[in-house]
């Protein structure tokens, strides 16, 4: 799963070197006029919100930091995905954490792992990289991107069957 998330920042790495600056951080109506970076930023947050978690027990991802530079700064964001992808190296993937989250007046709590929630992540991103993927495709056509960027690791196993 460590791989996985490797794999996945080193493509977004490759993606975002791609684009100039501007671009990065254009709003696009295509996205809700939101930008590339605003989506990398999340990918980034969430992430983070987990890997401070590991220290302190506790998980709440509505209460995490949300850090605007890395959505503004194409070169900061590159910096953090770099320096996060090195972070999740030294993960405790059976570390029991307690999950919290408010949904409506209701506070939920219940308990959950460093795996399933670094497996939470992971779908979570490849989520945002396929709406970076069609924020590219209709506004930067420069930009090379691979045939399973932002797909479904299920989907890709399912078209290796049915093109078997």
């Amino acid at each position: 799963m460590k791989n996985t998330f490797r794999n996945l920042f080193y493509e977004t790495e490759n993606i975002i070197s791609q684009l100039n600056e501007d671009d990065y951080r254009s709003s696009l109506s295509v996205l809700s006029k939101n930008s590339i970076g605003r989506h990398v930023r999340h990918i980034l947050d969430l992430l983070e919100c987990l890997l401070e978690s590991s220290e302190t027990g506790i998980l709440n991802y509505d209460k995490r930091k949300r850090c605007t530079e890395t959505e503004t700064n194409k070169e900061f964001a590159l910096q953090k995905l770099s320096f996060t992808r090195g972070k999740i190296d030294n993960l405790d993937l059976k570390k029991e954490l307690l999950f919290s989250q408010k949904i409506g007046n209701n506070d939920i709590e219940c308990l959950t792992t460093i795996e399933r929630e670094l497996l939470y992540n992971i779908e979570h991103c490849v989520h945002h990289l396929a709406i970076i993927r069609i924020g590219i495709e209709q506004n930067f056509p420069y930009v090379k991107i691979s045939e399973n960027f932002g797909v479904a690791y299920s989907t890709i196993q399912n078209r290796e069957k049915t093109e078997a």
